[in-house]
């Protein structure tokens, strides 16, 4: 969160801090929605492709799951990668002499 306003103004900390907390809960809801998706079609497509007896049903729960890992796991890499690309190196510039300094 730190890191998500960096450079902003004190007078824009607000607003900028409520952009970020306003993307990382639609990120996840978005993400959540995007998985649970991805894990009804793969059951769905295990069971066109089998029975209905209930150790096809367990079985197209497992691949559901392991659906779901595998597609949340690639995201993950590919969110670190895009993080670790536009991390800033280096300690965040001090506030100059007299500025507001604001905690969070």
């Amino acid at each position: 969160m730190s890191l998500g306003i960096n450079g902003v103004t004190t007078h824009d900390a607000g607003a900028a801090s409520a952009a970020v907390n306003t993307m990382q809960q639609v990120g996840g809801a978005v993400g959540t929605a995007l998985l649970n998706t991805l894990a009804a079609g793969a059951a769905g497509a295990y069971l066109a492709d089998h029975g209905r007896t209930p150790a096809d049903l367990a079985q197209a729960q497992l691949e559901s799951y392991s659906t779901a890992y595998w597609w949340s796991a690639g995201l993950f890499v590919v969110g670190a990668v895009i993080a670790a690309l536009l991390f800033r190196r280096g300690r965040p510039d001090s506030a100059p002499e007299g500025a507001t300094v604001v905690h969070m």
